[in-house]
């Protein structure tokens, strides 16, 4: 019968420790007894570490004597104490990175002046799987996340760029899931430079509902690129007006995409819009497995709306509903806000099948 927590099995502690930042562990374990001692030195428990800006544990500073080797080279994830906070981790990376020879995980908020250190880092980290960064992008950081070979996973949320992006890059990176947002792209370098040289990309996520995509902006206007291990492609984004030439390139660009996801943000509602959507849009979305449209379009005037518009608007919505069937669910709603006709329109297609 077990009367006391060092009988338990370390495998037991190991999964508890787990769950548990570096420095908490620390405090409540270190010199507790020789059991812990022994387990804590061991090369079972790895590391989750949380740097903030100002802290009372020794954890949190960046200078080398609170670290030792022991400690480094098992830190498996590495992260800010709170999302989106600038912190102590550049400086972190500056002294350590040569030792963290497990990590897999980062998280991090940099400056400009901070960039080049963090290029020199992500060449360092050999073990690393996920890279999620905040920052005001330039072309060195933008070359040194497509060579760091190790990443298969990033997350980047970038500013407005103070320097041109030049789209030609020698590397070709294996990163396989990307989400990411852009503040502002101006004519799509940042998008061509990444997509152009990710070949082996399964997943692509793009959160930029917040700014406007000119037509010559978006991504599957030009076919330059090709990404054909693409299976899912989510977006978000917003325009003045639409073309219907704007997804002529889509299986050009995406030859296996199996999930579509576009949720767009239009300014106003015109009737070449919903012959674009109808006739030209559906049926080079009709040939994907899964497609989810969400679509919001700001209307006429309530003032000025008159019969022919209102006739123009219930054609399309008996249009819209008449494709509803087994795997095709439509919806069509209306409102009314500051004497703006607001229509939103959903399209989901979809045979349950499994996707990345």
């Amino acid at each position: 019968m077990i009367t006391c927590i060092e009988q338990l099995p370390i495998e037991l502690w190991v999964e508890i420790f787990s769950y548990l930042e570096a420095h908490i562990i620390f405090q409540g374990f270190t010199n507790l007894n020789y059991y812990f001692n022994q387990i804590l030195t061991s090369n079972y428990i790895l590391f989750h570490a949380q740097l903030g800006v100002v802290d009372c544990n020794p954890l949190e500073y960046s200078i080398k004597p609170y670290w030792s080797e022991s400690i480094l080279n098992r830190i498996i994830n590495l992260q800010p104490k709170f999302q989106h906070h600038l912190c102590h981790i550049p400086e972190f990376l500056r002294w350590h990175c040569t030792k963290l020879s497990q990590l897999k995980s980062l998280t991090i908020k940099i400056r400009g002046r901070e960039i080049r250190s963090i290029c020199y880092a992500l060449e360092q980290l050999k073990s690393l799987v996920y890279l999620s960064i905040e920052c005001v992008p330039n072309q060195i950081l933008l070359d040194a996340i497509l060579s760091t070979s190790t990443i298969r996973s990033c997350r980047l949320e970038f500013l407005r760029p103070v320097t041109p992006i030049n789209t030609y890059s020698n590397n070709l990176s294996n990163i396989e899931i990307l989400n990411i947002k852009l503040q502002d792209d101006s004519y799509g370098s940042i998008m061509n430079l990444l997509l152009s040289h990710m070949p082996k990309l399964k997943r692509l996520e793009m959160n930029n509902n917040d700014i406007y995509v000119k037509n010559r902006e978006w991504i599957f206007f030009q076919s330059l690129f090709i990404l054909p291990n693409l299976r899912k492609f989510k977006a978000q984004w917003s325009s003045n007006y639409s073309v219907p030439i704007v997804f002529q390139n889509l299986h050009t660009n995406l030859p296996n995409i199996r999930y579509f996801s576009l949720h767009i943000n239009f300014n106003f509602i015109n009737e070449e819009f919903f012959d674009h959507l109808i006739y030209h849009w559906w049926p080079i979305f009709k040939n994907i497995e899964q497609v989810y449209l969400f679509i919001k379009c700001h209307g006429f005037s309530s003032e000025t709306d008159n019969d022919n518009t209102r006739i123009y608007l219930n054609r399309f919505q008996s249009i819209i509903h008449a494709m509803n069937e087994q795997y095709i669910k439509t919806k069509w709603n209306e409102t009314i806000f500051t004497g703006t006709n607001i229509v939103d329109i959903s399209i989901c297609k979809s045979f349950k099948t499994n996707v990345i």
